[in-house]
């Protein structure tokens, strides 16, 4: 099953529903002791989001007066729109894809990135004399989340148009395992573990290396800003530092939530993830030249206005309150 045929299936009920309410949605409830959040991810259970489990597990959200509720996603999750329509108070996103829906009017905010480097790239077999992105020969053909901003980006960067093919992704790694010269879409985060756990040995080739860096595992919330926005990101700082540093309690709770995951993969993808995480503005950071740069990223390939800016995308940690 494709990306998109996934998608249908998965999320076109929920929109529909989003459509029916409108994106104003009912209004966030306002702060107090217990402030529910419903955080929704956009993808499954996974150590990509193991800080948001150690933050429930470990009291982190508690102790600063928040009650959350984690809403596992999949392929597709509109967490953008769950947010503007108010059936989440907080959104799991990444930073291309804020700037993309943002310009569509929904009113989002990102406020903190667990990912300061990109988990997305390509995989590869380890035995493939594809090192580099720019390796990927004329002829190739690559399993993609095909029309979406990486995949644009790529072909738009690299010149592929008319030279190398994009399949859809099925979503899995079976046709991956099944073809030693197949390359695909990945991330850090799950299918070169995944791949591993099957017995393959893969080389992960980071979108970062050909200029692709949107911040990834961004947290959004409705813009403006809840009163409540300084408190939450700074249990989710906490709660993601105390992750890092002992993530076994979180894991063990992905783990009870999406039981395709091993302790081997589990075990794999928490120290594969972990240089991803930090960046070389620290764990959490977000700069408005970033936003701004992939803002004009997202222009030149068509998906936002000419001259768009992406800083406004962003609030400040500390910000004044509305």
């Amino acid at each position: 099953m494709t990306f998109s045929e996934r998608f249908s299936t998965m999320w076109a009920p929920v929109l529909f529903s989003l459509a029916a309410v409108g994106c104003s949605g009912a209004p966030a409830p306002g702060p107090s002791a217990g402030q529910p959040i419903r955080l929704a991810l956009n993808w499954l259970p996974e150590p990509e989001f193991g800080g948001f489990y150690e933050g429930v597990l470990g009291g982190h959200y508690e102790r600063a007066g928040f009650a959350v509720e984690i809403i596992p996603g999949g392929p597709g999750a509109p967490t953008l729109e769950l947010l503007a329509s108010g059936q989440a108070e907080v959104a799991i996103s990444a930073g291309d894809d804020l700037l993309v829906k943002r310009s569509r009017g929904v009113q989002a905010l990102g406020v903190w990135a667990a990912f300061q480097n990109t988990p997305m790239g390509l995989m590869v077999h380890a035995e493939s004399p594809v090192l580099r992105i720019e390796d990927v020969p004329a002829g190739a053909e690559i399993a993609i989340e095909v029309g979406g901003p990486f995949q644009t980006f790529l072909w738009a960067r690299q010149g592929w148009e008319g030279k190398v093919k994009a399949l859809p992704a099925a979503g899995s790694v079976g046709p991956f395992l099944a073809d030693p010269a197949r390359i695909q879409q990945a991330y850090i985060t799950s299918e070169p573990c995944v791949a591993r756990g099957k017995g393959a040995e893969v080389r992960f080739l980071g979108a970062g290396e050909v200029g692709w860096n949107p911040y990834g595992t961004l947290v959004a919330v409705a813009d403006p800003a809840p009163a409540w926005t300084d408190d939450f990101v700074a249990a989710t700082q906490a709660a993601w530092e105390a992750y890092m540093a002992d993530p076994a309690r979180a894991n063990a709770e992905i783990a009870r939530k999406n039981p395709e995951l091993s302790a081997e993969i589990l075990s794999c993808v928490t120290e594969a993830q972990r240089p991803f995480l930090v960046g070389e503005d620290g764990l959490g950071a977000l700069r408005p030249e970033r936003f701004d740069a992939m803002a004009s990223t997202l222009s030149s390939l068509g998906l936002l206005p000419p001259g768009a800016t992406g800083a406004a995308a962003m609030r400040p940690r500390g910000a004044a309150q509305p």
